[in-house]
């Protein structure tokens, strides 16, 4: 008698765990406060800045998504997935050839499905807080020196929405060697293929539903809504015209002198888009350059 009353006792305790594992799913501690999940291809020139300089400012995951790079990009991964530091996903890469509008079908047929991987299947246990992000792409804290310090005044909050200022990273339509992408200092207008003002969040994953148009808005559970992050607070950097013929080739556009700080975001987005470039003279990313150049073993160079 005693042994069938443990017997269903023990049933009885299984069975509710099951019934609550979704619910007590939010309550373990994840393995990671902040991660970043990205797609790239043919990116090995610029991963390890890119790494390299979101650990400096409290990245502690990276979720990467390869789609079909030829650049023997996994030699510089392999240090980074021996540390458990990048999870490192062979994702298909959607043939838009013969598609007329390439980066809409693009956007829908890898990217999204990437980004869905990660929030659905990849990040959601493991991430307290995640954003999708591209490599030109670079997270600006301006607040703190630590992007998990701010996000302790959003932990009430599914999600954090940030801004992003555009940068021409070259002035000869590639970028010189021995030249760190942050060191780029020149505003300038977003291509004609992005949206004039590209919002992306930092977010909860096992408080999302997935996204919606653009692929970096989120959509919550029970119909939370975001905090979102003042400008001098938190920003992102994009960084254009890396390669060579990415951006803007043969044109040779005319550089205000003047100071950003003292413009609207009115003026300012006039101005760019107008076709001048305008010297950033706030530069927020300029004090990780010396880490920065230390972590890649660049001291020498004269900072």
């Amino acid at each position: 008698m005693f042994k069938k009353l443990l017997i269903l006792m023990c049933l009885g305790f299984f069975s509710g765990s099951l019934l609550n594992a979704e619910e007590t799913a939010t309550a373990v501690p994840k393995k990671y406060k902040f991660s970043i999940c990205a797609v790239f291809k043919n990116e090995r020139k610029f991963l390890k800045e890119w790494i390299e300089y979101h650990c400096l400012v409290g990245v502690d995951h990276f979720y990467l998504y390869n789609l079909g790079s030829e650049d023997r990009f996994s030699d510089l991964l392999q240090p980074y997935i021996k540390k458990k530091l990048v999870t490192l996903i062979h994702w298909p890469c959607m043939d838009c050839e013969d598609i007329e509008d390439k980066t809409w079908m693009w956007a829908l047929g890898s990217q999204i499905s990437a980004y869905e991987n990660a929030i659905k299947i990849k990040a959601i246990h493991e991430t307290t807080w995640l954003v999708v992000m591209d490599i030109n792409e670079f997270l600006v804290p301006l607040t703190t020196n630590k992007i998990t310090d701010l996000l302790e005044k959003y932990k009430e909050y599914p999600g954090v929405t940030i801004q992003t200022g555009f940068f021409d990273a070259s002035k000869v339509n590639a970028l010189p060697p021995r030249k760190l992408v942050v060191e780029s200092v020149e505003l300038t207008h977003a291509e004609l293929n992005v949206q004039k003002e590209v919002v992306k969040t930092i977010f909860k994953p096992d408080q999302t539903e997935g996204f919606c148009w653009p692929p970096y808005l989120c959509l919550f559970k029970d119909d939370q809504i975001a905090a979102s992050a003042a400008k001098n607070e938190l920003r992102i950097n994009r960084y254009m015209n890396r390669a060579k013929g990415y951006l803007h080739a043969g044109k040779i556009r005319e550089k205000l002198h003047v100071d950003n700080r003292m413009l609207s975001e009115a003026e300012l987005e006039e101005l760019l888009k107008e076709g001048y470039e305008i010297e950033d003279q706030e530069y927020a990313i300029k004090r990780f350059i010396p880490w920065l150049m230390t972590k890649l073993g660049y001291e020498n160079w004269g900072w």
